[in-house]
């Protein structure tokens, strides 16, 4: 492995603000629980709303992806995601205003699938470098 790869690894593992980050990834967690659990709301998408459960999970994997360590933590974090997706759709079905749908199990697992890729990409040292910035003018 290159010195310049290797470095930026060891950056992504070594977060300095990964306490925040992690905290600011489990508000996205409790606000999706929220919206899901609510009663529908006209969001305006027309006939599905499977763009937007992809969507959403991508992100949160994206997130989380981005922050974990190695590739046992991002098969466990996908692994994670998914069961948290099936689960707010079985909580949705005993709501009586909801409906739980395999249609948004699975776009939520391709969306999940999706996002821990971003553990593979240039964006994953852009947030070591961002961290870094930050920790920087937050311990000054």
């Amino acid at each position: 492995m290159p010195p310049s790869e290797a470095t930026a690894i060891s950056k992504a593992n070594s977060l300095k603000l990964v306490r925040i980050w992690y905290a600011l990834g489990m508000m996205m967690l409790i606000a999706v629980a929220v919206v899901s659990l609510l009663p529908v709301l006209d969001v305006g998408v027309g006939g599905s709303d499977k763009f937007l459960h992809l969507l959403t999970y991508f992100l949160l994997a994206g997130w989380f992806g981005l922050l974990v360590r190695d590739r046992v933590m991002l098969g466990w974090t996908l692994a994670a995601l998914i069961a948290y997706g099936a689960l707010l759709e079985l909580l949705q079905g005993q709501t009586g205003y909801r409906f739980a749908e395999w249609g948004d199990v699975v776009a939520n697992s391709i969306g999940a699938l999706a996002g821990v890729t971003l553990h593979f990409t240039l964006l994953r040292r852009l947030f070591g470098i961002l961290d870094d910035r930050l920790s920087t003018i937050f311990s000054s």
